[in-house]
């Protein structure tokens, strides 16, 4: 590794010049002439029968060129393989704050917002679903009247959406078999993904029925099938163009509003912008899943695990996109940590009448991990056994048997794994078992000191790609795939191409095209772009120099096995001096061999496990309830830092975001089903002023079938941060607070409960 040039080095992202200098254009900038405002009107309950919908008023408002309601939009049902969503609410029915009712297009924002008021909707409120274990009981509504033609499984009753169980082992033996036995619920909320560009489009539509939509997304193919399944046209109608995207962290993966914008923009025959409000985005648009999760866990005397079960109850919301595969993907996160040979695992996802819950960075991974690693911890201390000891006792070792969920571990063992590692790493880094260093003045304040740690685990999932790489006339080369660069992932593709081609990275462009011009691939999600499109770079830099050299070779008179290329020259290496530019092969190439466009094509890669463990220290004050995070300390396997600033970085904003999950971040809904934090007024989030000392380091054992060992990055750590600053607050105060996030009222109502009993 140390032979590379260009990847393993440290480069700013080669798109910072256009963010830092307000050149980047997102979303929101996308303009054309005639451009209509679009406006998407919600519901303002989160379930009720729509009686009646008068717009009458609302269309003959100066400037208002449509408005569209369940009485002039499609009659068919949309929504991925369980086709539960109509237009407008033309099966009669809103199920969530926010669910679409009507859009208008006008020709100004002010009209808009008139035609929206002037809108008659009447509505007959019912009483909604707000909790997803009522909903698994058999409590409450059912929301889909007509649930028996939505495909939701044989057993369901119209309010589970699909129910997953695995195990391994005799589960009942175990737990007889253990000397003791625990058993603990965890609850979390709605978490929204709060990046800072809400969701923004431009649509334009042609004569010949095609629209071209210009999006802030994550993934342009999703966003194509999204609005061909709504609008029923063929995927030669719609073209999806990526802007620059404001932050995503999977929120912006499939369509939630450009569908409608689509359909404004056929019906009007005018391009339509829409942005959408902070307070809507807030309200409608994908949040965390609110997980419900209990563990039981039997252990011997001397601290081994017997058994573990764990149920788990997901509400996903009005609709169910995604749900099923959500619910049973996710299942990998409770088996590939701890060597548990009687493990057994239960879990659903239920219709509430709340926003559709979807995929946010490492999709249930905070969830999952607070349960079972706070659990852990308290194992562990209830049987007089440090936490790191237990650990160490416990961790998966080569040749374990797992439960075979899915993800790099599908035979049910664990053969590829760095736990250990990471452990030890951590636990050498983040001092643990020293005093933990705190300010004085703290202390006399009565602020008490706490550490704790966590693993975290990411199945590390791919999936195909492919990409085109063209060499220039002036010797530059620009590389051309269909996924977008929101984490940097850009420059670590350019580095995999410049190494290959042998040229710096300011020789190399990359492009994500768009749905009409570049080739398919993966979505920028799940920590899968420089893995599965970076696999297919490699292949397209190596079927480019491959024609390079014969280029080279009919000038140079050598066999293309004898050259090199290297800082833009082809040279014949026992004969340096004879040479000749890539400029030169470029303008040569057409009258030899064609022009020089490598091609690359990658099936998904196998899944490789993803480790990482942290550390947190923590100051309590126990008077008010008060956490400030002092230091965070991670160790992540990475298999390869194709660029260590970019995957630094990466991790950094992982664990930033943990802490928010950890402490502040929550859409409470009240039992009308309304969420309050609509807005970053309200909803609270990281600032500078609250970050902690962050500590990164990086173990390199590379993976199995990735571009030079490389490992995922973004979704692994965030997995691990509110486990372990959860397990600080216990050893501060001692006292567990089984939701997040843990804020002061709920630290405060814990810390009684604990007073309570003693």
């Amino acid at each position: 590794m140390s032979d590379y040039k260009v990847a393993g080095k440290g480069f700013s992202r080669i798109d910072a010049s256009d963010k830092v200098l307000g050149t980047a254009r997102f979303g929101a900038d996308k303009t054309s002439s005639r451009t209509l405002i679009g406006m998407i009107v919600g519901s303002k309950h989160a379930f009720a029968k729509v009686l009646s919908i008068d717009a009458s008023k609302a269309i003959q408002i100066p400037g208002v060129r449509a408005v569209l309601t369940r009485e002039n939009s499609p009659k068919n049902r949309f929504g991925g393989s369980i086709k539960d969503r109509t237009w407008f609410a033309k099966d009669g029915y809103v199920r969530f704050e926010g669910d679409p009712v009507a859009a208008i297009a006008a020709e100004s924002r002010e009209a808009a917002i008139a035609a929206s008021e002037a809108l008659e909707i009447k509505y007959k409120v019912l009483d909604p679903v707000v909790s997803a274990l009522d909903a698994r009981n058999g409590e409450g509504p059912i929301i889909h009247k007509e649930w028996k033609n939505l495909n939701l499984g044989p057993e369901s009753d119209g309010r589970v959406i699909a129910r997953f169980e695995k195990g391994i082992g005799n589960i009942e033996e175990g737990f007889e078999n253990s000397d003791f036995i625990f058993e603990h619920t965890f609850q979390t909320g709605y978490v929204h993904a709060a990046y800072i560009e809400p969701h923004a489009c431009l649509v334009e539509p042609s004569g010949d029925g095609k629209v071209t939509i210009w999006t802030s997304t994550q993934s342009p193919y999703d966003i194509r099938n999204g609005v061909c399944d709504a609008l029923q046209l063929p995927h030669t109608k719609v073209r999806v163009i990526p802007t620059e995207i404001g932050g995503g962290f999977g929120a912006k993966i499939r369509s939630t509003v450009e569908h409608i914008v689509a359909l404004l923009a056929l019906k009007t025959n005018r391009p339509i912008h829409y942005e959408m409000s902070r307070e809507d985005d807030h309200r409608a648009v994908n949040p965390r899943h609110p997980h419900v999760i209990s563990i039981k866990t039997g252990v011997s005397k001397d601290g081994e695990i017997i058994a573990r079960d764990i149920d788990v109850t997901m509400g996903h919301g009005a609709y169910a996109d995604g749900a099923p595969m959500q619910c049973s993907s996710k299942m990998a996160l409770a088996t590939a940590t701890y060597n548990i040979p009687n493990f057994h695992i239960k879990a659903c996802t239920t219709y509430t009448n709340g926003p559709v819950s979807g995929p946010v960075r490492a999709p249930s991974g905070p969830q999952y991990h607070y349960a079972m690693e706070v659990h852990t911890d308290i194992v562990a201390r209830e049987i007089g056994i440090d936490p790191v000891e237990f650990r160490r006792k416990n961790a998966l070792k080569p040749g374990d048997k797992i439960v075979p969920s899915g993800g790099p571990y599908s035979d049910g063992e664990y053969k590829e794994g760095s736990i250990s590692a990471v452990l030890e790493k951590v636990v050498e880094e983040g001092d643990w078992g020293s005093p933990i260093e705190i300010d004085s003045s703290l202390i006399s304040e009565g602020w008490l000191p706490g550490r704790g740690i966590a693993f975290g685990y990411w199945p590390g999932p791919g999936g195909a790609a492919s990409c085109t790489i063209r060499l220039n006339d002036d010797g530059s080369f620009h590389l051309v795939g269909g996924s977008v660069n929101l984490t940097g992932s850009s420059t670590s593709l350019c580095q995999l191409a410049a190494e290959e081609l042998g040229v710096g990275l300011d020789k190399v462009r990359f492009d994500s095209g768009d749905t009409d011009t570049a080739p398919e691939s993966i979505r920028a999600a799940g920590s899968m772009v420089t893995r599965s499109l970076g696999a297919a770079v490699l292949k397209a830099a190596k079927d480019a120099r491959s024609k390079i050299l014969k280029v080279a070779s009919s000038k140079l008179e050598a066999n293309p096995d004898d050259l090199q290329i290297e800082n833009g020259l082809v040279f014949v290496q026992s004969s340096p001096d004879r040479s000749i530019s890539l400029s030169a092969v470029a303008k040569s190439a057409p009258q030899i061999l064609g022009y020089i466009i490598g091609e690359g094509e990658s099936e998904a890669p196998p899944p490789c496990p993803i480790y990482t463990a942290q550390i947190a220290e923590v100051a309590v004050n126990p008077e008010i309830g008060e956490v400030k995070v002092l230091r965070l300390v991670c160790v992540q396997d990475v298999g390869f830092a194709i660029n260590p600033l970019s995957v630094v970085g990466q991790i950094e904003g992982a664990m930033i975001q943990g802490m928010g999950i950890a402490l502040l971040e929550e859409l409470s809904q009240n039992l009308e089903g309304k969420l309050s934090g609509e807005s970053l007024h309200d909803y609270l989030l990281p600032t500078s002023l609250d970050l902690p000392k962050l500590e990164v380091f990086l173990l390199e054992n590379p993976a199995k079938g990735t571009p030079y060992g490389a490992r995922g990055v973004g979704e692994p750590p965030i997995c691990a941060t509110a486990a372990a600053i959860g397990n600080a607050i216990q050893d501060a105060v001692g006292t567990t607070v089984f939701s997040i996030p843990v804020s002061p009222d709920n630290l405060k109502e814990a810390m009684d409960s604990l007073e309570k009993v003693s």
